[in-house]
């Protein structure tokens, strides 16, 4: 399968990457190797988020979209 876009991380920042791509009719892969680095993080801004839940919820509501 040929993609037109990569995006490295499946972070705040990646999956914000892919949807914008996405929405834009890219077709788009995420590679991300399910290890969180904003475990400890308690609030975002300027990045899709969701104050107070798990980053591991978080992804998963995105990735269901």
């Amino acid at each position: 399968m040929i993609f037109d876009c990569a995006v490295i991380g499946g972070g705040r920042a990646g999956l914000n990457a892919a949807l914008v791509l996405g929405r834009s009719r890219r077709k788009t892969i995420l590679f991300d190797d399910n290890k969180p680095r904003n475990a400890v993080v308690s609030e975002s801004h300027g990045f899709i988020t969701r104050d107070g839940i798990d980053p591991q919820e978080l992804k998963g509501l995105l990735m269901k979209n």
